[in-house]
């Protein structure tokens, strides 16, 4: 009985599954941005193996905040809302975090599955980090693109 969530039948080229852990993704969130929350929470939808259609529903709602971004960033600066280019970074963080919760809903119940059955984490660290790099540098070409217009 000590031993209720080993599996009994072992198979040496079974898939496991493999994740971060989720609540760090709130880190990539808030210092990577909007693209980098969905690159990594997608690639750890499918890690754990959630189910198709909740990939689709995470990738609908990304892909609206990701939308919704940039449609402020343009609102902003074109001067149609009469809010400071200053608060931009803020709103873009709101979203990004915003994300970070929708991921957060998805994700926790199959990550807690994942960890009863003895599944291990792997680190974030390099993974966010270049995240966190390649994000900010496609927002910014596409804000700078925007602010342009």
């Amino acid at each position: 009985m000590e031993h209720i969530y080993q599996p009994s039948i072992l198979n040496e080229n079974e898939d496991r599954t493999r994740s971060y852990v989720v609540n760090n993704l709130f880190f990539v969130a808030f210092f990577g941005g909007i693209i980098a929350i969905v690159v990594l929470g997608m690639q750890n939808a499918k890690r754990l193996k959630l189910e198709k259609k909740y990939i689709r529903i995470l990738s609908i709602l990304s892909g609206l905040l990701i939308t919704g971004k940039l449609i402020i960033v343009y609102v902003i600066g074109q001067g149609i809302l009469a809010i400071d280019e200053d608060y931009i970074k803020v709103f873009g963080r709101i979203i990004a975090v915003a994300g970070f919760f929708i991921f957060f809903a998805f994700l926790n119940k199959p990550y807690k599955d994942h960890l009863a059955v003895g599944g291990q984490t792997e680190s974030l660290w390099m993974p966010g980090f270049l995240a966190c790099i390649v994000s900010g540098f496609i927002e910014f070409i596409a804000m700078a693109y925007l602010l342009a217009l």
